[in-house]
């Protein structure tokens, strides 16, 4: 899945099975990640519509 970088100002592709899905207060699922890149440890989170739900199954 593709996240976007703010500290790198790129997008980052993340494999799904680093992803961890949570649920934000409102109750609309996200995905959250954690990525070493370029000596920086990247925190990534990015909120998934129905389309990305269905395809991690969640």
């Amino acid at each position: 899945m593709k996240f976007y970088s703010v500290q790198l100002k790129e997008n980052v592709e993340v494999p799904d099975n680093d992803l961890e899905i949570v649920t934000m207060k409102n109750g609309r699922k996200a995905a959250r990640a954690t990525l070493e890149k370029e000596g920086q440890t990247l925190k990534l989170f990015r909120i998934l519509g129905k389309s990305d739900l269905e395809k991690l199954n969640a």
